[in-house]
C-alpha cells in the first residue's frame, strides 16, 4: 500500500558500529589533540551519524537502518523505540511491517515461474483465474501477468483498497467486487497504482504452484536466503517475535489483521534480513553459490513498464525519469538507475533502495509514520556513498515538504469547518435515516437508530468503521470511525421529492482509500 499514505532524541543503537558511532561523536565535541597549535583531523562522517542526523530532525517513534555495499553489511542502526508507551529500544532485528516493499517478492515469486516455465509474462490472467472481472470485459481479456505487476490496467490509484482494509473478505470475495471499480485510466498508458492486482498475483502463484502466497515466498525465498526472522503476514508471526508497534503520533497501534491482498503488503521483516535479499539481488541473484533468481529475471523486474510523471522537484535535484517496473519503481540519480519501493501502512513506513550498477543497497524502516525521514535520508546515504561534491540539505528539504504538507492539512481542515451551516435541524426523524444500505463494489452499511443516536457501521469492516452519527447541517452528519488513521467523515444523506432517503454518500478525505467512490442506496 502507499503508499498511499503519507507523515513523524536519538537512541543509537547501532549493532556492532554502535561504539564507533559513539567515540566518534565523543570526538567530534572534544578539545583538539595533536600538536600544539594544530587542530586535530576532524573525524570521517559515518553512515551512523548521517542516520542519526536525520533522526533527530524528524523524530518518528523509532527507526532501523541498513546500508549494504559490494556483497556486505556496511552499516546497520536502530534509534528510538519499538514501542513508545513500553519506551523498548529498537533493535536491527526488530520486524516491521514493511508494507508495499512486500510486492517486490510477489514480483520475484512470478519471475521464478516464468524461469520454470510454469507460466510466461504475457499470458493472460483469466487463463488462469477464471473469474477474474474488471468493469471493461475487453481489458478483461487482454490483462496479462505481466499488466498485473506494473500497475497500468486502467484502474485508478487506490482504487478498490477499501476492499481488503479492515474486512473480512476473503481474496475470492475482493474478486468479484472488483469488476464494479471503475476504469478511469486508459489501459497500458497511464499509472494507477494497484493493490488488488497483487492480492490477484497472488492467486495464480497459488493456482499455478500448488502453494499458497504465503508458502511459496516462504520457501522459496525466505529460507533459502536465511531470512529466519521474516514473516509473510501478521497470521504467521509468533508470540516471541521482535515486533515492532506501528504509531501515529506517538500512540501505538495494535497489529493490524491481514485478511485478503496479503501478495500486496503484508510481510514483516527485519533490516537485518532484508540485507540478504538486497544482497542477493544485487549480486545478480545469487546466493552463496545457488542462483535465487536468473540475471535475466532481473533485468526484467527492474526494466521500465509504466511511465511516471517526472516532479518540477525532482527534475531541479537532477532525476530525468521515472518509471514502475514490476515490484520496483525505478529513476536516475547521479547518472546511475535506482530501484527502489516504498510501502506505508498505519504507523509503518518502508523504504529498500537499490543502485546494482554500484552493488548499494539501502534499507530504511520506521515506526513513526514518517515518509520524509526515509526519503532524505536515503538520498543523503547515496551522496555520502558516491561522494555527491555538491549534496543538497536533504533533512532541510524534506522538512520543508512535511510543514508544508502539515500546513496544507490544516488549512484544508478549517475550510471543511467553516464550510458548516449553524442552525440547521435534519430533515427528518433519526428512525427516517435508519436502514440498511449498499454500494454495489464495497457491500453493506447500516444506520440503527437507538434510543435517539445514530450508528453507522460499514458492515465487512465493522472492527474499523463504526461511529455514531452526530448532525453537522441539514441531512449530513459527522461521523468518526474507530480507525485512528483517517479524519472525521461527513455523511449526506439523500432525500428525494417524495421526502424518503434513498442513500448516502460519505466525504472522508484520505489519500489512501476513496470513501467518495462509495455510492450506498437504501435497500
Amino acid at each position: 500500500m502507499k503508499s498511499s499514505h503519507t507523515p513523524f532524541p536519538a537512541l543509537a543503537k547501532a549493532s556492532k558500529h554502535g561504539a564507533l558511532f559513539i567515540l566518534l561523536a565523543f570526538l567530534a565535541f572534544a578539545p583538539g589533540f595533536g600538536q600544539k597549535g594544530k587542530p586535530a583531523a576532524k573525524p570521517p562522517v559515518s553512515l551512523g551519524s548521517i542516520s542519526n542526523a536525520s533522526f533527530s530532525t524528524f523524530a518518528p517513534t523509532g527507526m532501523s537502518v541498513a546500508v549494504v555495499k559490494d556483497g556486505e553489511l556496511i552499516y546497520s542502526g536502530g534509534f528510538g523505540f519499538k514501542s513508545n508507551a513500553a519506551k523498548k529500544p529498537m533493535e536491527t532485528s526488530a520486524l516491521f511491517n514493511i508494507a508495499s516493499c512486500s510486492k517486490a517478492f510477489t514480483a520475484a515469486a512470478m519471475a521464478m515461474l516464468v524461469e520454470q516455465g510454469k507460466v510466461k509474462w504475457e499470458d493472460k490472467v483469466v487463463d488462469y483465474i477464471p473469474g477474474f472481472r474488471l468493469a471493461d470485459p475487453w481489458i478483461t481479456a487482454q490483462l496479462s501477468l505481466r499488466d498485473l505487476l506494473c500497475h497500468r490496467s486502467g484502474l485508478e490509484t487506490f482504487y478498490g483498497d477499501l476492499l481488503w482494509y479492515g474486512t473480512t473478505y476473503t481474496d475470492q470475495e475482493i474478486l468479484a467486487r472488483m469488476r464494479h471499480l471503475p476504469l478511469l485510466k486508459e489501459f497500458r498508458s497511464q499509472f494507477g497504482y494497484q493493490n488488488n492486482l497483487y492480492m490477484v498475483a497472488g492467486l495464480v502463484i497459488e493456482k499455478v504452484s500448488g502453494k499458497t502466497w504465503e508458502q511459496y515466498v516462504t520457501e522459496n525465498i525466505f529460507q533459502p536466503l536465511g531470512m529466519t526472522s521474516t514473516r509473510s503476514s501478521n497470521d504467521a508471526l509468533r508470540p516471541t517475535d521482535n515486533v515492532t508497534n506501528g504509531h501515529i503520533k506517538g500512540k501505538d497501534l495494535a497489529v493490524y489483521d491481514f485478511n485478503g491482498t496479503k501478495p500486496a503488503a503484508s510481510i514483516y521483516s527485519s533490516v537485518e534480513d532484508l540485507s540478504k535479499w538486497a544482497r542477493m539481488l544485487l549480486n545478480g541473484g545469487m546466493h552463496e553459490g545457488k542462483q535465487i533468481l536468473s540475471k535475466e529475471s532481473l533485468r526484467t523486474l527492474w526494466s521500465a513498464h509504466t511511465l511516471i510523471p517526472v516532479s518540477p522537484n525532482s527534475e531541479s535535484w537532477g532525476i530525468h525519469f521515472r518509471a514502475y517496473a514490476l515490484g520496483w519503481s525505478t529513476f536516475d540519480y547521479m547518472g546511475r538507475k535506482v530501484v527502489e519501493h516504498d510501502g506505508g501502512m498505519p504507523g509503518y513506513i518502508s523504504k529498500v533502495s537499490l543502485i546494482p550498477e554500484e552493488k548499494l543497497g539501502i534499507i530504511i524502516l520506521n515506526n513513526g509514520q514518517d515518509f520524509q525521514v526515509n526519503d532524505a535520508l536515503r538520498y543523503k546515504i547515496i551522496d555520502h556513498i558516491l561522494k555527491n561534491p555538491n549534496p543538497r540539505d536533504w533533512d532541510a528539504t524534506f522538512m520543508n515538504f512535511k510543514r508544508g504538507g502539515e500546513d496544507w492539512e490544516a488549512q484544508q481542515a478549517e475550510a471543511r469547518a467553516n464550510g458548516r451551516i449553524q442552525g440547521t435541524k435534519p430533515g427528518l426523524t433519526y428512525a427516517e435515516y435508519a436502514g440498511t444500505y449498499d454500494d454495489p463494489a464495497y457491500g453493506k452499511a447500516s444506520v440503527v437508530e437507538q434510543n435517539g443516536v445514530l450508528q453507522l457501521t460499514f458492515l465487512p469492516a465493522k472492527n474499523l468503521f463504526t461511529g455514531t452519527l452526530e448532525h453537522w447541517h441539514f441531512d449530513t452528519f459527522k461521523v468518526v470511525f474507530k480507525d485512528e488513521f483517517l479524519t472525521y467523515g461527513l455523511v449526506s444523506f439523500d432525500v428525494g421529492p417524495d421526502g424518503k432517503v434513498h442513500g448516502f454518500k460519505i466525504d472522508l478525505p484520505s489519500d489512501d482509500f476513496q470513501f467518495f467512490e462509495l455510492d450506498f442506496k437504501k435497500e
